[in-house]
């Protein structure tokens, strides 16, 4: 069975690798390769000379990570069953159970994420009160962030390749035409298509946004069909850009004066 290791929900990180080949998009298949090869070849370097100043057993996200958790498990308290398990209780009525042996606990972030929890780093704390126990915090830590797994993830290298002059000529008989190509209507597009769903996501965070101004000024909502919020401009003040009176705008205006 495959662990993933990762509480991520999300496609950041093929949202990040999206937005850095930005640029090599629109041009065609063999240079958008190219392009990709030497952001590649950037991002290998980067990350070696991130990993020459890094220091420990883990990789700096994982230390930060189990640095924390080591700070609040403190405020914790840890009561062995006399088996395997052991029951940790802190504020707020956080209890969970720890179990040494199977390595779980039923908060399920241990399990989920791979670095012991707040409650796992409690029990091994009340563990190591044993004068004859050698515990070992790091051998609770899932081996994908050991410093020396990072390593071996970015061992392979891109090779560099010569210019398009160099390269040799193919002896197919078939010669490829490209398509015919049609200029379209407008600006190009370079970002990418949203979904129906994370479209709708926005409209609603931008009608909560506006929902609140509107009730302040004495606007109300009402909902559409596809569930979206929309304000009504009943009950608004309107406020008039030639006069700076209140009761009717610039293009009702009848020479009322200002105030």
């Amino acid at each position: 069975m495959v662990i993933a290791v990762s509480d991520v929900l999300i496609s950041n990180m093929c949202e990040v690798f999206n937005g850095r080949i930005e640029k090599g998009r629109d041009r065609p298949i063999i240079g958008c390769l190219e392009y990709i090869t030497d952001y590649l070849m950037k991002r290998i370097c980067n990350v070696m000379k991130e990993m020459k100043k890094t220091k420990g057993l883990l990789t700096p996200t994982a230390t930060d990570i189990l640095a924390a958790r080591k700070t609040v498990a403190s405020q914790y308290i840890a009561r062995w069953n006399g088996g395997d398990k052991y029951q940790v209780t802190g504020a707020l009525q956080d209890q969970h159970v720890v179990d040494v042996r199977n390595k779980t606990c039923t908060c399920r972030k241990w399990e989920l994420i791979g670095i012991p929890c707040r409650h796992a780093i409690a029990t091994l704390n009340e563990m190591s009160k044993d004068p004859g126990a050698e515990l070992d915090i790091y051998e609770w830590v899932h081996k994908v962030y050991f410093l020396d797994t990072w390593k071996k993830t970015y061992s392979f290298k891109v090779e560099p390749i010569k210019g398009r002059s160099t390269w040799p000529k193919s002896e197919c008989p078939t010669k490829l035409i490209p398509p015919p190509h049609h200029t379209q209507v407008g600006r190009p597009k370079k970002k990418r298509r949203q979904s129906k769903g994370e479209r709708l996501r926005k409209k609603e965070k931008a009608s909560q946004g506006d929902g609140v101004n509107a009730t302040q000024e004495g606007g109300s909502q009402k909902p559409t069909n596809d569930g979206v919020h929309k304000l009504s401009r009943k009950h608004i003040s309107v406020t008039c850009s030639k006069c700076k009176n209140k009761g009717h705008n610039s293009r009702t205006y009848k020479g009322q004066g200002g105030n």
